[in-house]
């Protein structure tokens, strides 16, 4: 069975058909949001935390985190 591992420092998600289902919060993603991708082009991540934050709060499990379109 094929499963993919995501760690950092102190969790591990694994991802596969035998495993519970895993909730990737995907809104840290600065195209169509003016106001985000102003803000990281001021290095501001005030918005970037508090999205992190409500996303794991809702039940992320992982977080997609997009800046290619602000850093490229």
């Amino acid at each position: 069975m094929t499963r993919t591992i995501v760690e950092s420092k102190t969790k591990t998600a694994i991802i596969g058909f035998d495993q519970p289902f895993c909730v990737i919060g995907e809104r840290i993603n600065p195209t169509g949001r003016k106001i985000l991708s102003e803000e990281l082009e001021r290095g501001d991540f005030s918005r970037v935390e508090a999205d992190a934050v409500a996303q794991v709060m809702a039940g992320a499990n992982i977080l997609d985190v997009n800046s290619g379109a602000v850093f490229s």
